[in-house]
């Protein structure tokens, strides 16, 4: 089979698979052919992907094969991949060739023994669930721009991934992510539905947004996925615990993380102008640079002064840098002070944005030429 293919697959079950594990198989592959068809599997058991690609085959056979092997294997391959499962009295073992390397791996695990997490789940999908459909292009910016706002806080796991919900009164699609510091909200045109399932407790949130929290692992693998899709149609179906994601050739079972999201509706803060900075992705990348030769591994505070047209940087060691401004204020003298580092990041978002508040010490709504998307950013202390 094609080589570009077989990277682009063991690429995207890497994802999938934890390097660090202690049950062997979920560091492997799990390999069907049959027919004109090569079937992959890899699970980590919160998370299945199954991917199917177009192969030349003779017969059938089903194998795990270690990942590791085959991911090194494939970087070193130049040419056609050739997969030859060779039977033996003790051992089976499988050939990877590419017609100059030839690789022959000792087979452990019986394919028997690869886990099937997802078992229960309705093969052809899951009647009654919530479902959706969107191309690559709208999935990879659903799931991509609020990436960074992603909380790596182990003890709030409920906020390590991006929480799918709907648009209050309106029923679209909408994406949150948060760590408490800021927090992206991402809306879609699409209609989507979500089953609310029970908390931990057994009892149910009524009180807040239906949704599903997909762990930060499968978000990047969705990332990766729609940035390849291009314009190719995701099919999403939701049910209180699992998403399932489905495309030409490829299906991909999520479990949902275990708790409950925070009603981030109640601190999203309302359109104020009393406070306004247009800032640009230049401007910030410039102080930046500066700062992090004399101060690198620090949250610098950096101060916004719409009156003046500056924002500067005052830095412990005595060093001070400050840039042109452009914004106003409804008082004389109104300042704002807001992490570089949180505020640099999205420079890989927008070449510019705009930033709005209530006044100083209150959160501050972001904003670009994008008009569904919003970013909520705290304040530092002056």
């Amino acid at each position: 089979m094609a080589l570009a293919e077989l990277r682009l697959a063991s690429n995207r079950l890497g994802r999938v698979i934890e390097r660090w594990n202690t049950i062997p198989a979920l560091g492997c592959v799990r390999i069907r052919f049959n027919g004109d068809q090569l079937t992959l599997d890899a699970t980590d058991l919160k998370m299945t992907l199954m991917l199917d690609l177009e192969a030349q085959t003779s017969g059938r056979a089903d194998l795990v094969v270690s990942h590791r092997a085959l991911a090194g294997f494939l970087r070193a391959a130049r040419g056609p991949v050739t997969i030859t499962h060779l039977r033996g009295e003790e051992h089976d073992r499988v050939r990877l060739s590419d017609g100059e390397i030839q690789v022959t791996l000792q087979l452990s695990i019986p394919p028997e023994d690869f886990p099937q997490p997802f078992t229960d789940l309705d093969p052809d999908g899951m009647p009654g669930a919530g479902a959706f459909t969107l191309s690559g292009a709208q999935a990879l910016r659903l799931f991509d721009l609020g990436r960074s706002c992603v909380s790596r806080e182990e003890t709030r796991y409920y906020l390590n991934g991006t929480f799918l919900t709907t648009k209050p009164d309106a029923g679209t699609l909408r994406a949150v992510t948060t760590d408490g510091h800021r927090m992206a909200i991402i809306d879609c045109d699409e209609l989507a539905r979500f089953i609310e399932g029970p908390r931990i407790d057994g009892s149910k949130a009524t009180d807040r947004p239906d949704g599903i929290i997909v762990p930060v692992r499968a978000v990047d693998l969705l990332i990766a996925i729609a940035r390849k899709a291009g314009n190719t149609p995701l099919s999403f179906a939701a049910d209180a615990r699992h998403l399932l994601v489905t495309a030409p050739g490829l299906r991909l079972v999520i479990q949902g993380i275990d708790g409950t999201y925070p009603d981030y509706t109640r601190v999203t803060p309302p359109t104020s102008d009393a406070f306004t900075a247009h800032l640009s992705a230049s401007a910030l990348s410039r102080l930046r640079t500066i700062a992090s030769a004399t101060c690198y591994g620090r949250s610098l505070p950096l101060r916004l002064d719409p009156g003046a047209g500056r924002m500067s940087l005052s830095m412990p060691d005595g060093v001070d840098l400050s840039i042109a401004l452009q914004g106003h204020t409804t008082k004389d003298g109104q300042t704002a002070t807001y992490s570089l580092a949180l505020l640099s990041e999205f420079a890989r978002i927008a070449p510019a944005f705009t930033l709005s508040s209530a006044g100083r010490g209150e959160p501050a709504r972001i904003v670009t030429e994008d008009p569904d998307a919003l970013w909520v950013l705290m304040p530092m202390r002056d």
